[in-house]
């Protein structure tokens, strides 16, 4: 089935092959056609496209960005970054190629590069402050300490102090076991910007981590009603009422209900299995991401042009609506009052795990409801162990509280497990040799 994205993208393209008939030297329009090649996923035709538009005379720093994120599409990932660097020499300012680069350098194996750009820019642009917005990030994003605390250090003595930074040094801080610092440094963050839900949330965290559990419970649910969409606020809440073995724990997280797992019809495993093994090019993990022992693909899965990802998708999205149609909305909870007719895909991706893969225990921030479709599975994870398995209600490590899971699911080839994304969720590492193979996404109400 044909997409609206997909439909729209069709559309475009021929608007813009049909200005080229026209005018074979639009250069514009000849970008313009690599773009929507691109979101129509036929990279290669894209790359061509753009490059015609390059060698043409074609300047625009969009171009040769598009450029480098096609290589990157196909896998050509020494050409992409030598194209990313090459654009940042002589624009130093450009977001998009900062963030993908940073991103992309540490699953080829060349972590120690992610931020030699960001570095060299943030001098040469010292007053661009989405440049800085950016840096400061992409470091928090890689969970590196170290970088992130050189960016705030070096921010405040261009902009002065700000809760904002404040918050980011106070996770680093964190990040590298000092508590207590992180703990000063977000009280004077929360008595500048009381009504950050970010920053209260921060504090739930570091207070979790100090055993403090009424201080957490506070600025936890401020971060709720503040922003009730705020997934980590929920999350930590989870965990709070669970440790004060407060009832609310199970009207927020119940996991009999909103754990759902569904056998999927529809699909050929096998197909779907042989088009994902093509789609994992990079090396390692992405740095940002729960996965570890594995790789990820790029960008959005379900934007694929490929008729076994095309089988997939809408066979989970007649699992997704079956599903919730089986939960009474609830206004007053975070998940049910949530619940509408329609939804969207916020992103949707595939990870291949390795023999002793697994995901750290996370949650999804951006997502209202996440999930993990299973496509191929070592021996090992064969259901009849906990090997592999996906586990709920194990906290982020970091939290320091080392609590057993709610509910273990153990996977099986074509089922899909519904949750919502607030719900802290990991895998448990299995032996076997051979790739533990799944399909996630992200779903928001529409």
């Amino acid at each position: 089935m044909t997409t609206p994205a997909r439909i729209q993208a069709e559309a475009a393209l021929q608007a813009q092959q049909a200005v080229l008939a026209r005018n074979p030297g639009d250069l514009i329009a000849r970008h313009n056609m690599g773009v929507e090649l691109r979101r129509l996923d036929r990279s290669e035709e894209a790359l061509k496209t753009i490059e015609q538009a390059l060698a043409s005379g074609m300047k625009a720093p969009e171009t040769a960005l598009m450029r480098a994120h096609l290589l990157g599409d196909l896998g050509r990932f020494d050409e992409a970054v030598e194209a990313y660097q090459s654009l940042l020499l002589v624009k130093p300012d450009l977001i998009d190629a900062h963030e993908t680069l940073a991103r992309l350098l540490p699953q080829i194996g060349r972590h120690e590069e992610a931020f030699d750009a960001y570095r060299r820019a943030l001098v040469e642009a010292p007053e661009a402050g989405t440049l800085w917005m950016s840096a400061l990030g992409t470091a928090k994003d890689l969970r590196d300490a170290g970088q992130l605390l050189r960016f705030v250090e070096q921010a405040e003595q261009r902009f002065g102090k700000e809760p904002f930074l404040s918050t980011l040094a106070a996770q680093a801080h964190s990040w590298q076991g000092e508590d207590a610092v992180a703990l000063d440094l977000l009280r004077g963050a929360v008595a500048a910007a009381p009504d950050n839900s970010g920053i209260q949330a921060t504090l739930a965290h570091v207070a979790v981590r100090l055993g403090d559990m009424p201080m957490a419970e506070a600025a936890a649910q401020q971060a709720a009603r503040i922003a009730p969409y705020n997934q980590a606020a929920w999350a930590l809440l989870s965990v709070i009422w669970r440790l004060m073995e407060d009832p609310r724990e199970h009207w927020l997280a119940d996991y009999s209900r909103f754990v759902m797992p569904i056998e999927l019809s529809g699909i050929d495993v096998g197909d779907v299995a042989k088009a994902l093994h093509g789609f994992h090019l990079t090396r390692q993990h992405p740095g940002d991401q729960s996965l570890r022992g594995g790789t990820q693909t790029r960008g959005n899965l379900f934007e694929k042009a490929h008729p076994a990802i095309d089988a997939l998708r809408i066979a989970i999205e007649d699992a997704m609506r079956w599903a919730l149609s089986t939960l009474p909305p609830d206004p007053a909870h975070p998940f049910l009052g949530r619940i509408t007719r329609a939804t969207q895909f916020g992103g949707a991706w595939s990870v291949r795990l390795a023999q002793s893969g697994f995901h750290i225990s996370h949650i999804h921030q951006a997502g209202w409801l996440s999930s993990a479709a299973y496509i191929a599975l070592p021996a090992d994870v064969d259901g009849n162990s906990d090997a592999g398995a996906l586990a709920f209600g194990i906290p982020d490590a970091e939290l320091k509280h080392d609590l057993p899971p709610r509910r273990v699911v153990r996977p099986r080839v074509g089922q899909l497990v519904l949750f919502p994304s607030y719900m802290w969720h990991g895998t448990l590492p299995y032996a076997a040799d051979e790739p533990r193979l799944t399909v996630a996404f992200d779903a928001l109400p529409a």
